[in-house]
């Protein structure tokens, strides 16, 4: 079996997990966390460069996605244990009345129906083997808060589509022994928040410690939905805010 394993110790010690997203930001985060507990990470993504074992895949593109699950399943042995779905894009800030619907349609093809096409090529092999969990990468903007003063009519729409979505195969998979949450990021200190530096003077004083998050806290709530000990989670929407949403 290839992919990038950091041993058997650790809570994934011997899993295999796929992730999507992994050259930068949350993905390569939740990633490299797994590798240090032991798990055998290959990284989904259209580019190389991120951790674990490279996999190409766009996904948004249904043909890609099973390609990519298909390899995946061959390099390890037909196992795979746990999956995050994790890949997303942003979009422009743009007034809703004068979004172009092509943009609206490719935000959703990457956050919406990608986390549906990731988690689905991959339900086949967990639902056979009876056993494993998924988490997808919503986000507070999705059902928690409406973003201001950006305009995100699109990433909104997304992630609240990804959360309801997830809590319907938490029923549908979980009776049959897959596990499906989400983790709902704030604002988080990555390359992606960056674009945005001129509006951190706007949003921090809406969180409660006065910082944004990091992105070893979004991987150690994402690993925790993962692991074993969130056996009693099923379509539990994990929010790490750092209470933005309380204002």
């Amino acid at each position: 079996m290839t992919g990038e394993r950091a041993g058997r110790a650790g809570r994934f010690g011997g899993r295999v997990v796929a992730v999507s997203g992994t050259t930068s930001g949350i993905g390569r985060g939740i990633a490299s966390t797994l590798a240090a507990e032991g798990a055998t990470v290959f990284g989904l993504d259209v580019e190389p460069g991120g951790i674990g074992e490279h996999i190409p895949c766009d996904v948004s593109n249904a043909d890609s996605v099973a390609n990519a699950a298909a390899d995946l399943l061959a390099l390890s042995g037909g196992r795979i244990d746990h999956v995050v779905a994790n890949a997303g894009i942003r979009g422009s800030d743009t007034a809703a009345e004068e979004l172009p619907i092509a943009e609206f349609d490719a935000v959703l093809a990457v956050n919406l129906r990608g986390v549906f096409l990731t988690l689905q090529a991959f339900a086949p092999a967990m639902l056979a083997a009876g056993r494993g969990s998924m988490v997808a990468v919503a986000s507070m903007s999705g059902n928690r808060v409406v973003n201001v003063p950006q305009r995100t009519v699109h990433y909104n729409t997304a992630k609240a589509g990804v959360t309801a979505m997830v809590r319907t195969l938490a029923v549908e998979w979980g009776t049959r022994g897959v596990r499906v949450n989400t983790v709902s990021p704030g604002y988080v200190s990555t390359p992606f928040l960056d674009g945005d530096s001129a509006l951190h003077a706007q949003w921090l004083p809406n969180t409660v410690p006065g910082r944004f998050a990091t992105i070893e806290e979004i991987a150690a709530g994402t690993l925790y939905l993962l692991s074993d000990d969130a056996g009693y989670c099923y379509g539990t929407d994990l929010l790490i805010d750092g209470g933005y949403s309380l204002r």
